[in-house]
């Protein structure tokens, strides 16, 4: 049976290197998108230290990549791998709780443009080889969105509600394909990013990223399977 291959994008934070590991550990061929050289190459190394198979890793700013940069990465890909089974958007941007009207224009197009304009554009440009995959998935890390729309949450919290309206326009439009689309929301976490909204929180408070990267690993491989095009992970 030949590998498959996965792109993780956000592979340098919390969630995107468990996943990663994960990956690695159930023989995927693992892509790792970031911005963090040093980040990715801290996971490349937990990865190659346990004996799992090398990684590919793949510096890249969301904020600035175009359509260019996309369509060279895929091709890496499938002269690299032959094809491309999985994509799974853990990239975020998150600055911190601030009221709207203090956001600079900037930092609000820079939300956009990592949280949901980069993981449409990507996606569009990943979706002829998921096509041609046994059982693609193309999945999206979402939100507590109720809780998002609350005050403060800015332009995290209205691109998150953005990133839910692609997942439901592209599930509707690939529903009769081999293509999984799911929007994964995956709880509370201890990550950096939580702690810039839950400042006196303490760091085990919540699950470590790894319990959810488990749970996502489980979808991926089939072993369960979504009752709708958006979840929220709960272990068992």
């Amino acid at each position: 049976m030949s590998r498959k291959t996965i792109l993780v994008t956000g592979a340098a934070g919390s969630l995107g290197s468990a996943l990663s590991l994960a990956c690695a550990r159930e023989g995927y061929s693992t892509v790792m998108l970031d911005i963090d050289q040093a980040g990715l190459e801290r996971a490349y190394d937990r990865i190659v230290d346990g004996d799992l198979a090398e990684p590919t890793l793949f510096p890249l700013d969301l904020a600035s990549a175009g359509p260019e940069q996309f369509e060279a990465m895929t091709d890496a890909i499938e002269t690299e791998f032959g094809g491309l089974d999985a994509v799974v958007h853990c990239a975020a941007k998150f600055e911190g709780l601030t009221p709207l009207e203090h956001v600079s224009p900037p930092d609000w197009l820079g939300h956009m443009q990592i949280n949901l304009n980069a993981a449409w554009l990507l996606s569009t440009h990943c979706l002829p080889l998921l096509r041609q995959a046994q059982a693609g998935r193309l999945y999206f890390l979402l939100e507590d969105l109720p809780k998002v729309q609350g005050a403060f949450w800015g332009a995290y919290g209205v691109s998150k509600h953005a990133l839910s309206a692609l997942v439901s326009q592209l599930h509707a439009e690939l529903k009769s394909s081999s293509i999984q689309v799911l929007g994964i929301n995956p709880g509370p976490m201890s990550t950096p990013l939580r702690s810039r909204a839950y400042h006196s929180e303490p760091p085990d408070a919540q699950a470590a990223p790894s319990v959810a990267a488990g749970l996502i690993m489980q979808y991926l491989e089939g072993k369960r399977e979504p009752e709708a095009e958006m979840i929220t992970l709960q272990a068992n």
